[in-house]
This record gives structure tokens, C-alpha cells and sequence, in this order.
């Protein structure tokens, strides 16, 4: 797996994303810092996986990229994760833009390296 402290798979093999909960007011993060909390400041952190699931907030499609990988055309999207955080992803396939509000879930992906997993997400049918 490429980022093994962001990215690791529940019993199920499933992408589970590494983030952090404030034990003060209960506010999700990803990445994981233990500095403080985004909301409150606290610095009462503890590490918590978060489902790869959620609903896409927005989407661009990349057409023009400086590096050989990933290869254009692509998509990126923004999902607002069930557990609460923002992260944004490589979208797995093609196919028109997804819509706000369609459903993503996480998955695992050949990289740019043999036998390295990017995290992605993919359309939930």
C-alpha cells in the first residue's frame, strides 16, 4: 500500500481511511495530527478508522498533467465521508461527472508502481 499511516483495509479487505477523534467535542479529521484539534484545539486525539464511504460534494475532470501518472483524462472528486471529514480522491473508471450528493465508496487500485495500492474512490451502485 502506498501511504500506509493514511490507508489501511478492515476485516472485510475493505479501504478504512486513518483519521483522528477529539475526546473534548468529538470532531473527525483526516489526515491524523496529533497537534490539536481542527475545531477546538484540543490536543486529546485518539486514531479512529473511517469508513471510505460518502456522498461526492464536486468533481473536476482533468484534462491537461505534467506527470505520466495518472494518465489523462481523470477525475477528481470531493466527498464529504459519512464519519464527517472532506477528502478528496482520484475517482476509479470513466464515465460522465458524478453529481453532487451521488454515493462514493473507497477502494484500493494499482498504482503507479508495481504493486503499490492508491486509494480511490468509485461510483456505489
Amino acid at each position: 500500500m502506498g501511504k500506509p499511516g493514511l490507508v489501511g483495509q478492515d476485516d472485510h479487505h475493505r479501504p478504512m481511511l486513518k483519521g483522528v477523534r477529539c475526546q473534548a467535542c468529538h470532531e473527525v479529521a483526516f489526515p491524523p495530527q496529533h497537534h490539536g484539534c481542527e475545531r477546538c484545539g484540543a490536543t486529546h486525539l485518539t486514531d479512529v478508522d473511517l469508513s471510505a464511504d460518502g456522498a461526492v460534494l464536486g468533481s473536476a475532470a482533468v484534462h491537461i498533467h505534467a506527470k505520466p501518472y495518472p494518465p489523462v483524462p481523470f477525475t477528481v472528486v470531493e466527498v464529504r465521508l459519512d464519519a464527517g471529514p472532506v477528502v478528496r480522491a482520484l475517482l476509479n473508471g470513466s464515465g460522465p461527472a458524478p453529481r453532487a450528493g451521488q454515493r462514493v465508496h473507497g477502494v484500493l487500485r494499482e498504482g503507479a508502481e508495481a504493486g503499490v495500492l492508491d486509494f480511490q474512490f468509485e461510483m456505489t451502485a
